[in-house]
């Protein structure tokens, strides 16, 4: 199979803004041989988005099964996050663009950004079920929907902006409200 460009360069740039012609160099391969791989562009983005799923969350439940106690792991979430959106790697959420530049079509990068945000989702729900007794779909919602909001104020003001956000939050949540850790950098994305 073809090498697939490194996913940094499709989330700094953007994906409409990258063209074939681009991800063929990168790739060294002719684009003969990158469409003998991929029927097309949106099937490399797709490709390129799965990967990029399996190393976001292998990475993300590394960070949290090491933890103790529920609200060390639930805390780890956000530092994870923080030291993401303190790395150079960090460009903000390849799921969400994908999805807004190819105007929720096809389908398939739409299901492949829910499936993504979902998975978050229950992985902090699961955490929260371990907290609460039992699963908190509702309270699960809101703190996904915080870390995107997180992603968006990290992507536009930089990662000290989702500080005061995880100030306001961390009580809701009976965490401590110690500053996130931001420092550690995020080498997950990195094949």
């Amino acid at each position: 199979m073809a090498r697939i460009p490194h996913p940094a360069s499709k989330s700094r740039f953007g994906y409409q803004a990258v063209g074939v012609d681009r991800i063929r160099d990168e790739a060294g391969v002719s684009k003969m041989t990158l469409y003998n791989h991929f029927a097309s562009k949106e099937a490399l983005v797709e490709v390129v988005l799965e990967q990029r799923h399996e190393r976001f969350m292998a990475s993300l439940k590394a960070a949290v099964e090491d933890r103790e106690t529920i609200q060390e792991r639930l805390r780890a979430v956000f530092d994870w996050h923080a030291r993401w959106f303190a790395s150079e790697q960090f460009h903000g959420c390849m799921f969400l663009r994908a999805t807004e530049e190819h105007a929720r079509e096809p389908a398939s990068l739409l299901l492949l950004s829910r499936w993504h945000k979902n998975e978050v989702r229950g992985l902090i729900e699961e955490i929260l079920a371990e907290q609460c007794g039992k699963p908190d779909a509702h309270l699960a919602r809101l703190v996904q929907i915080m870390l995107d909001g997180m992603i968006v104020n990290a992507y536009l003001f930089g990662s000290e902006a989702v500080d005061d956000a995880w100030a306001a939050l961390a009580p809701l949540l009976a965490l401590d409200t110690r500053p996130l850790t931001h420092e550690g950098g995020a080498n997950w994305a990195i094949p």
